[in-house]
């Protein structure tokens, strides 16, 4: 994964958030979509371990 990539939280995940930094051990993501205008949407910092690629990427 790399910065850009879209993900979500989990396998079952319906909101989509894209990776905007990475480091050994976090990512920093960020709300796409309709949820990227929600009220209280904000950029985040995650481990690595909770990224799930959606499946739209096509990598």
């Amino acid at each position: 994964m790399q910065p850009g990539d879209h993900i979500t939280l989990h396998p079952n995940g319906t909101s989509t958030f894209k990776i905007v930094d990475l480091d050994d051990t976090h990512a920093t993501v960020a709300p796409t979509g309709t949820d990227a205008t929600a009220p209280g949407a904000y950029t985040f910092r995650i481990p690595r371990a909770g990224l799930v690629p959606t499946s739209a990427e096509g990598h």
